[in-house]
This record gives C-alpha cells, sequence and structure tokens, in this order.
C-alpha cells in the first residue's frame, strides 16, 4: 500500500522528465511564471476514489484513484498553432510516460482508461494566457483495513 502523497509525487517525477514540461508538480496550484511552455500539475481538485473488496472477509480492499493532472499551456501571442498542439498532445506524450514507467511509485489501473478533456477557454495567470488540458490518471492500490 502507497499513501496516494506518495503516488502524486512518483507521477509529477515522471512528468518532470518529459522535455516538453518546464515544470512539473504536486505541491502547487498554478504553474510559476517562469514557466516557458507547460508545467504538469498534479492537483486534488476532482479527484476520485472507489474501493472494492479483494477478499470474502473483506480484509483487503483495490482502490482506485483517478488523480488529475493539469496541462497548464502557456500561450505566446501570435503563436496559436504551438499552444493548440501541446494542449493537444499533452495526454498521449503524458499517457505513454506513465505508461512506460508503471510500478515505479505507483501502479496504473489495467481496467481503467485514462480520459482527457482541455478546457473551452484561456485562463489567465501571472499576466499570461493558458491553455489548460486535464488528464485523468487511473491508479490502483491495495489497502489493508
Amino acid at each position: 500500500m502507497a499513501d496516494v502523497s506518495d503516488i502524486t509525487s512518483a507521477i509529477a517525477t515522471v512528468l518532470d522528465g518529459l522535455t516538453w514540461v518546464s515544470e512539473a508538480s504536486d505541491t502547487t496550484f498554478q504553474p510559476g511564471v517562469t514557466v516557458a511552455s507547460c508545467a504538469a500539475l498534479v492537483v486534488p481538485f476532482g479527484q476520485e476514489s472507489v474501493s472494492t473488496p479483494v477478499d470474502v472477509a473483506g480484509s483487503y480492499h483495490r482502490v482506485v484513484y483517478r488523480i488529475p493532472v493539469e496541462f497548464w499551456c502557456k500561450h505566446t501571442s501570435g503563436d496559436q498553432a504551438t499552444t493548440m498542439q501541446v494542449a493537444r498532445d499533452a495526454g498521449t506524450l503524458a499517457m505513454a510516460a506513465l505508461l512506460g514507467a508503471d510500478g515505479s511509485g505507483y501502479s496504473i489501473a489495467p481496467d481503467v482508461g485514462f480520459e482527457e478533456r482541455i478546457e473551452a477557454a484561456f485562463v489567465q495567470h501571472g499576466n499570461a494566457n493558458w491553455l489548460i488540458a486535464t488528464l485523468i490518471v487511473p491508479i490502483e492500490n491495495e489497502v489493508a483495513i
């Protein structure tokens, strides 16, 4: 059994290794002002958990966490194509990286799919416009009761 905080830290570590991610964190809610292109933030907003018993006695439960990762894609005026490409590709590239590192601090739930959503409008933060793509990462964990 792993603590959820340890799991989110492991996810942030994997995402921090991606060349197109300027910063990755599971301890901040918004990107820093120095982010060049994209920040990957493992946030608690909208996180869900579902528990099901694994054994007849109910002493072990399989818990599936749906952990949101927000990719804050910085928009540079006049460069809409790059902003859209980073936002559109973020989920797929992150899925590949997380699946490739499966077992290093977390376990992807094999029977639950990833989900991705791109916000319908820019968010303004720190005098910049950001397009946010959210990836829901399905993680499984065994909990002893």
